[in-house]
C-alpha cells in the first residue's frame, strides 16, 4: 500500500473489497458533511447544535377543526424558524471569534453501516472520526456520529479539493438516527427508480 503524508493508502482493488463492508443497500448522493479526527472535534466538531423540530399545534387544532393538510405548514414554519435560529447562533459565535465548522457538500456513498466520502485530507486506518451529516429530509435531521476509518485511497477523479476517498463505519448509531437514515435511503432509492422510468 502506498503512503501519503504518513497515511497508509489502499490500492483500488483493496479499497473495492473494503467497500463491501457497507452492504448491498447503499445510496450515492452529494450531502453537507463535516468530518474531523475525533480528538480534534471534542465530540462536537465545533458545530452549532440544532434542536430537533417538535410539531406544536394550537389547542384549537384538532381533527374536527382542522384538516391534516394544514398541519405540515406549521411544522414547516417551525423548521424554518429553527434554521434561522441556527444561523443567528453561527453568526454570534463567529463575531465572538470562535471557530465554527459548517457542513460543506461532499460526494458520498452511504449505508446504514457507514459511508465512503470524498475528502481533501487522508486519515489513518482505525482513526476515530467525528461525522456530522445533514440529511435532506423533513423535518430536518442531522446525524452526529462517531465512525472509524476502514480505508483511504487516492481519488480517481481530478476534482480538487477531493484528493482522497475515505471509507468509515459508524460506531453505535442510535435506533432513532438509524431509522432516519434508512428512511432517507429508501426515499432516495425510490426517487432514483422513478427517474429511471422517465
Amino acid at each position: 500500500m502506498p503512503e501519503s503524508q504518513g497515511t497508509t493508502l489502499c490500492d483500488p482493488e483493496t479499497f473495492e473489497t473494503l467497500l463491501k463492508e457497507l452492504g448491498s443497500f447503499t445510496v450515492a448522493d452529494v450531502l453537507p458533511l463535516v468530518h474531523q479526527r475525533w480528538e480534534e472535534s471534542g465530540g462536537t466538531g465545533g458545530v452549532v447544535p440544532r434542536r430537533r423540530v417538535l410539531p406544536v399545534y394550537p389547542a384549537s387544532w384538532n381533527p374536527g377543526n382542522a384538516g391534516e393538510d394544514q398541519i405540515p405548514w406549521l411544522v414547516l414554519f417551525q423548521s424554518l424558524e429553527e434554521r434561522l435560529n441556527q444561523m443567528v447562533g453561527v453568526l454570534a459565535r463567529l463575531s465572538a471569534g470562535e471557530k465554527v465548522v459548517l457542513p460543506s457538500p461532499v460526494p458520498l456513498r452511504i449505508s446504514e453501516k457507514g459511508l465512503s466520502f470524498a475528502s481533501s485530507r487522508p486519515y489513518d486506518p482505525g482513526q476515530p472520526l467525528f461525522l456530522l451529516l445533514d440529511l435532506p429530509v423533513f423535518p430536518p435531521a442531522e446525524l452526529q456520529v462517531r465512525a472509524r476509518v476502514l480505508g483511504v485511497r487516492e481519488s480517481s477523479s481530478e476534482t480538487p479539493p477531493f484528493r482522497y476517498t475515505v471509507l468509515a463505519l459508524f460506531e453505535a448509531l442510535s435506533p432513532r438516527l438509524s431509522d432516519q437514515l434508512v428512511q432517507y435511503m429508501v426515499a432516495r432509492q425510490r426517487e432514483a427508480i422513478q427517474e429511471g422510468f422517465r
